[in-house]
Order: structure tokens, then C-alpha cells, then sequence
């Protein structure tokens, strides 16, 4: 296999990575562990607080990030960060879209200005970042994306019909990115994430509650952290992952098992 000629492209030291949301999370989890891999990280978050304490984290550990404040329910200000980034950074050689909020609430009480802000966030801001980047990624030939999905978006979930709509909705622009970016060598894929221990399902249920509800339905008997899941980034993210390119990775102690 060595000897065939095939280039199996993975991350570089040095090569740059932009996280959404990433000050917290499974966003941290990502900047820290692809920055122990040598990626300069460019750390997006709408909290000034949490993206700047992921870059100091970052850099404390002897990485290189920089934190970008930005609104992704504002198209402006998308393009300023885009902007910024590249000013500041340079062309990424990933992209993790891992941003997103969840209003909750049964459809029939759910607000028209919650469904919205959820498609404006969840699914709209990866479009236009992953338009917006696309024609540097493709002139610079080399390239992976990660878009974060929600097992919510194969099962559904009550008080959520917006959330795994934009999470279904993402599995399909990863493929079809896949599809169309696979010929200039940018290899796009989608995790999808079981319930864990961030501030998403905090919000709605105590934590023991949360290990749980993890024990009785996970055959692995147990809840996930944000580190199973930057594992997962971390090796789509790698040469080894070099003939993978629009797959839903589901990574949720065994509660969905997809075919």
C-alpha cells in the first residue's frame, strides 16, 4: 500500500483549524486535543468569557490559538469573523461545526423566533462558513470538515422537533458536501454525538440523573465526555482517516446503533 501513489492527506503541525463554539464542550475538547496534534486553533464562540479561557487552556499546554468573538445567527457577523480569521491565521485546513443552540419545546408552543434561531445557527451558519471557505479550501487543495449532528437527528426527540431537524439537516449537507468537495482532496464528515456531559443536556437535567439514565440505556454503561468525542475528531482529522469522506459517525456507548 505504500508503494501505490495514493496521497493519504491528514493534519500537519502547524496546519490551522477553526472550532465554532468552541468555549466549551465538546468545542474545547476539540481545540485542545487537535492543538496537542499541532493544529493552530482558531477558537469562534459568542461568549468573549468561555472562548478566551479555551485559549489560554490551549496555550498553557503549549498550543496556539486565537479566540474570534462572533454572533452565528448573524450572517454579517459570520463574514467579519471569516474575515478576521483568515487575516489573523490564514487559509484552515478544518473546519468543526460544532456550534449550535436548543430552545426547547413541544411543537405546538414552540415560538416562531426559537425555530428560526435554530435553523439560523444549527444549520445556515455551517452553509455559509463551509461557502464562504470553500473556494480558499479548494484552491489550497487539502482539507477536512466535521459537522457536529445529534443523535436526535436519526431518533427524533419530543420538545426538540427544531433541534433534530437542523441535525438531520445536517447529515445531509455533509454528504452532499462530501460528494461535491471529494475531487479537490477535502475529505468532509459528520459526528454523531450520544448524549454527554456538556451544558446542552445539563440545562435540562441534573447530572446524576444524566450518569443515570447513561447507565440503564448505554450497553457500555455509561455516559460520554467531551474527550470520547474529540477522540473521534481526532482521527477523522488524521491520514488514517484518508479514504473516509461523507459518513455519519454515531459515538454514544452503544444507546443507537446505526446500519
Amino acid at each position: 500500500m505504500a508503494d501505490d501513489g495514493v496521497l493519504r492527506d491528514g493534519l500537519r503541525a502547524g496546519d490551522m483549524v477553526i472550532v465554532t463554539g468552541g468555549g466549551g464542550g465538546f468545542g474545547r475538547a476539540f481545540s485542545l486535543r487537535l492543538a496537542s496534534m499541532g493544529a493552530r486553533i482558531a477558537v469562534w464562540d459568542i461568549s468573549e468569557k468561555d472562548g478566551a479561557e479555551t485559549t489560554r487552556q490551549v496555550r498553557e499546554k503549549g498550543g496556539d490559538a486565537q479566540f474570534f468573538q462572533v454572533d452565528l445567527a448573524d450572517p454579517a457577523a459570520i463574514d467579519a469573523c471569516i474575515a478576521s480569521t483568515i487575516a489573523a491565521m490564514g487559509t484552515p485546513y478544518g473546519v468543526i461545526n460544532n456550534a449550535s443552540v436548543f430552545p426547547r419545546g413541544e411543537v405546538i408552543e414552540l415560538s416562531l423566533a426559537d425555530w428560526e434561531l435554530t435553523l439560523k445557527v444549527n444549520i445556515t451558519a455551517p452553509f455559509l462558513i463551509l461557502k464562504t471557505l470553500g473556494p480558499l479550501m479548494i484552491q489550497q487543495g487539502r482539507g477536512v470538515v466535521i459537522n457536529l449532528a445529534s443523535g436526535r437527528a436519526v431518533e427524533g426527540t419530543a420538545k426538540g422537533a427544531n433541534y433534530a431537524c437542523t441535525k438531520a439537516a445536517i447529515l445531509s449537507l455533509t454528504k452532499s458536501l462530501a460528494l461535491e468537495w471529494a475531487k479537490h482532496g477535502i475529505r468532509v464528515n459528520a459526528i454523531i454525538p450520544g448524549q454527554s456531559l456538556t451544558a446542552m443536556p445539563l440545562a435540562a437535567t441534573p447530572e446524576a440523573e444524566l450518569h443515570a439514565h447513561a447507565k440503564l440505556r448505554n450497553p457500555l454503561g455509561r455516559i460520554g465526555y467531551p474527550e470520547d468525542v474529540a477522540g473521534l475528531a481526532a482521527y477523522l482529522v488524521s491520514a488514517d482517516a484518508a479514504y473516509m469522506t461523507g459518513q455519519g459517525v454515531a459515538i454514544n456507548g452503544g444507546a443507537v446503533m446505526l446500519p
